[in-house]
């Protein structure tokens, strides 16, 4: 059998040898182990040994919030490392909260944590005593059967569920708080749910299991506002606890403390004052009534190892030849990485001594970036996704957000009925009773799976129109047909946001440059190119509608990928857009391309526009721009502009199409003629974007 020949460089140390004794594999926070086959050929034994040994750990899967501050119904799927994106106040830490106050290991003990404040409201007339209250509801189940070590099977054994949808195991947390008129006061409450949403009793109800189950997903939290000097404390949850569990032997201890006396007396001997000031201060001794005088001594170093330890402080420098200097020498940015990282060496040092072997950490993280320069921020992604553990972040960088996986991205928004959420999920559920000619349509069609505890039919991808008459046929006879009807209706809708994977991977392909700024912004506006790019932003600005001021994206989509993937990619982010082709076939092919992705025809014609003319330049000189478009060439060293034909000048402008562009676009700015008189297509999408 060929076995592994190379080292799995992880982080928690954990390893064992096969049953040969030739070789070992080291492995850590590794949530597929699958994937270490792609490094060397195993026996199948010796994988099955591995994975039984090492296992796979928890992590969070879903956050259900109700009445949370601006939250008022939000449902969250979360993955390994879920990012939320989006503009200030919008919720984003509201939902890093509510998770913490769910997995706070001493809430309710001291104190809610809650003020009225939290409690959402519909209007600012509204009472947070009269409120239903906050409920937070937290999932953790498995992605794949069995895939937990034994210890957690065993120690959770009366909190943990079997999923009826795939046998897996299911754990649901439910934390809720209201008004109690009788303590007046907001009170929290606990309890474990089943599969179906109700109260677990008995034992299963137990404090013992919150404090069990907390273990083994302990959470921690880093704000934006990361100080170094007080992360960096012996006080402070990462540090402080680094160093105290540092273990001085005690010969070594001893040998340590002979040093320490010996230097200070030294140092007290250089200098007749030091040992006169000390002398002067015994007099505080003296002043209280005793029956001997005490004595005052003067000590420069510490006095104890602990003391020495508790002093400890990094240093660092960036480059090879430079000085080394204290971290609080150095730049915000480094110092508030450095925070970040005290963090893994945390887990990886301390996590299992202060917790369980097989604990898991959860890190609830807030713009990481802070002070970071854009490639920095960049580059932060793979260190942040290394992480040991389960990371939620919340970021305001287009370039940290450049290299996250579209599907880790949340896109949060703060809407009339409440902060919502926006993402690319892979499937779509709805709630509908199960008949008994259901089951045949589910053998036949693997991408639907029904919960029978929840009620929940799922589609793994998008619903097609034939598939869902089939559904309709199924509650025909029903007696609750038409809100079945509604419920399939919206079921369908909703699964026609889906985007492939394939899609996906071509956005991350081309349209990396700017997935940054796009998912920051209110609207979109697609051209095809980069002189629409530059012509957009100045006749907007002449017109007194700034882009960027309204949080408007343009997206020259021919740089970038398909105009229809980003038209599909706004309708599942629920992001407003316009887009404005040439007239020509490749023009009518984008808008074609987008009318095929299930957009009605009547919102397609609203929002797409393509020009009467063929193409840019032979719109401008339709609209009159003949003498200012010479002109520019003429400016830009063309000296035979003023004598071309028509035709020729068409194919010179296209040669130079960003230059000119460019210049059209500064004199844009200053001329109001010019703006005036500008392609009615364009005119229109900016009059359009004010309002949409």
């Amino acid at each position: 059998e060929p076995l592994c020949r190379t080292r799995v460089n992880c982080q928690d140390e954990f390893s064992f040898a096969n049953k040969r004794g030739r070789n070992e594999i080291s492995a850590s926070n590794l949530f597929d182990i699958d994937s270490i086959l792609s490094t060397e050929l195993m026996s199948l034994e010796y994988l099955r040994e591995f994975r039984s040994r090492f296992g796979k750990k928890m992590r969070l899967t879903q956050l259900r919030i109700e009445n949370f501050r601006s939250i008022k119904s939000l449902e969250i799927e979360l993955s390994n490392t879920t990012v939320f994106i989006g503009p200030n106040n919008a919720g984003k830490t509201a939902i890093l909260d509510a998770m913490r106050i769910a997995m706070a290991r001493k809430w309710g003990q001291n104190g809610t944590g809650f003020t009225e404040y939290d409690v959402h409201l519909e209007d600012d007339k509204g009472d947070p005593k009269t409120s239903p209250g906050v409920k937070i509801e937290v999932v953790v189940d498995e992605l794949e059967g069995e895939e937990w070590p034994d210890e957690i099977y065993q120690d959770l054994d009366d909190i943990m569920q079997a999923d009826p949808r795939t046998g897996r195991s299911l754990i649901v947390l439910e934390a809720t708080c209201s008004w109690n008129a009788a303590t007046a006061k907001f009170e929290p409450s606990f309890g474990f749910l089943n599969a179906a949403r109700a109260p677990l009793r008995g034992r299963s109800a137990g404090r013992t299991n919150l404090d069990r189950f907390w273990k083994y997903i302990p959470v921690f939290y880093l704000g934006a506002l990361r100080d170094a000097n007080d992360e960096f404390s012996p006080r402070s949850q990462f540090w402080g606890k680094l160093l105290k569990a540092i273990e001085v032997p005690s010969k070594l201890e001893h040998q340590i403390q002979r040093v320490l006396d010996l230097l200070n007396k030294k140092l007290l001997n250089a200098d007749p004052k030091l040992t006169q000031i000390a002398e002067t201060l015994s007099g505080a001794t003296r002043v209280a009534a005793r029956d001997r005088d005490g004595k005052a001594d003067m000590r420069v170093v510490p006095l104890k190892s602990w003391d020495l330890l508790s002093q400890a402080e990094i240093i660092l420098r960036n480059e090879p030849d430079w000085p080394w200097l204290p971290l609080e020498r150095h730049g915000q940015g480094i110092q508030s990485l450095s925070v970040i990282f005290v963090f893994q060496a945390f887990v990886e040092h301390l996590l299992k001594e202060l917790y369980e072997a097989e604990s898991s950490p959860v890190l609830a993280l807030e713009e990481p970036e802070t002070h970071l320069h854009p490639q920095a921020a960049r580059s932060l992604w793979s260190h942040i996704a290394a992480l040991p553990g389960q990371k939620l972040i919340t970021t305001h960088s287009p370039y940290f957000v450049q290299h996250v996986p579209f599907r880790d991205l949340r896109l949060v928004r703060l809407t009339a009925s409440g902060t919502q959420v926006s993402w690319l999920p892979p499937s779509f559920t709805t709630k509908i009773p199960r008949v008994p000619t259901l089951a045949g349509l589910l053998a036949a069609n693997p991408l639907l799976i029904y919960d029978d505890a929840g009620g929940r039919l799922s589609v793994m991808g998008k619903l097609d129109q034939g598939l869902y008459r089939r559904l309709l046929m199924l509650y025909a006879a029903h007696p609750e047909r038409v809100e079945i009807e509604a419920a399939l209706r919206d079921f369908k809708d909703r699964s026609q946001l889906y985007i492939s994977d394939e899609e996906l991977l071509s956005l991350e392909t081309f349209a990396r440059r700017i997935r940054g700024e796009i998912f920051f912004s209110q609207r979109w506006l697609m051209v095809e190119g980069q002189s629409e790019f530059l012509l957009m932003h100045a006749l907007a600005a002449s017109m007194n509608y700034s882009l960027d001021e309204h949080g408007v994206s343009v997206i020259d989509a021919k740089n970038n990928g398909n105009p229809a993937t980003f038209a599909v990619l706004a309708r599942a982010l629920s992001i407003p857009w316009l887009a404005v082709f040439d007239g020509d076939a490749a023009g009518i092919k984008y808008r074609d391309s987008i009318l095929d992705r299930d957009f009605p025809a009547a919102f397609v014609e609203e929002h797409c526009t393509c020009l009467p003319q063929d193409n840019l330049e032979k719109q401008l000189l339709a609209d009159g721009f003949e003498p200012e478009l010479r002109n520019i060439l003429f400016a830009l060293g063309h000296a035979d502009s003023m004598g071309l034909s028509v035709r020729d000048l068409e194919i010179r402008l296209k040669k130079e199409k960003t230059a000119y562009a460019a210049e059209l676009a500064r004199r844009l700015l200053v001329d109001e003629n010019l703006s005036l008189n500008f392609p009615e297509a364009f005119r229109n999408a900016v009059t359009k974007l004010r309002g949409l």
